[in-house]
């Protein structure tokens, strides 16, 4: 089994399905997603949370799709190539507007090792952020979880606990969660390159109707913020519970390579 692990990050990308603002059509989610102070409020996130935490990954072989429009301001462009400079593996591929599955599907079909028997798609959002050792427990899952299942066969790979972040005029508020359905933050799918079938295949909440399961409740994995911008209802599914302060910073600290100040800081 040769393993290719590949995270998909869709930076404001104006696809025809998949988001509510393509509803309106392409033209009215152009104008959302290009909006210079929406935008603005996209890069500080992926500045403070979504990159550290792919820069401080324990294992770096990995690699990294940013996918934008054709269509993106350059200025916006530049200054996204110029934030993954420092990551190995990354690159920024542009699409016209496609429908979602199909963007995702050629997006990984790019960087694709022509040698691989197995890709791990990842699906992270650029406005959250992973354990610095999620990819290498996605590197070890991967081989138990196809044998389990069959190699031939896809299987899910996700990751329930972490915690929230709101970002509100009145303070921001960090706290844990467990889910109770899969979270598409860090979700992966094992998938024989043949099958064709990736993380982004189905609606992430719906997964486990689909495929085969594997699901982590126990090891902080994500952090998922919650702000105006979000396009899906960020509510959580399942457990809610409080962090005392000197617990959340060893945890930020230690699993996200960010600390409690930096997110208290952080704008609404």
């Amino acid at each position: 089994m040769h393993n290719q692990i590949s995270l998909l990050i869709r930076f404001s990308y104006p696809a025809q399905s998949g988001f509510r603002a393509a509803r309106a059509g392409i033209d009215e989610a152009r104008a959302l997603l290009y909006d210079p102070a929406r935008l603005e409020r996209r890069f500080r996130l992926f500045e403070t949370l979504t990159l550290p935490s792919l820069l401080a990954q324990s294992h770096r072989d990995f690699t990294t799709i940013l996918l934008v429009g054709k269509d993106m301001p350059r200025p916006a462009r530049e200054r996204l190539e110029a934030l993954l400079a420092p990551l190995p593996g990354a690159q920024v591929i542009a699409l016209p507007p496609l429908p979602m599955f199909g963007a995702t599907r050629r997006a990984f079909d790019r960087v694709l090792d022509p040698a691989a028997t197995h890709l791990t798609s990842v699906r992270l959002d650029d406005d959250d952020a992973i354990s610095t050792d999620l990819v290498a427990r996605l590197q070890a899952l991967a081989p138990r979880a196809a044998a389990l299942f069959g190699a031939q066969e896809p299987v899910v790979l996700s990751h329930q606990r972490g915690c929230f972040l709101e970002l509100a005029p009145g303070g921001n508020r960090l706290y844990g969660v467990v889910e109770r359905t899969p979270l598409g933050i860090g979700l992966a799918m094992v998938a024989p390159v043949a099958r064709r079938d990736t993380i982004y295949s189905r609606n992430h909440r719906l997964l486990g109707q689909f495929y085969n399961c594997v699901a982590d409740a126990e090891t902080p994995a994500f952090i998922r913020s919650v702000h105006r911008d979000n396009d899906a209802d960020p509510h959580a599914s399942g457990q809610v519970f409080d962090l005392p302060d000197s617990e959340a910073e060893a945890l930020l600290r230690g699993r996200f390579a960010v600390s409690l100040d930096t997110l208290r800081a952080l704008p609404a």
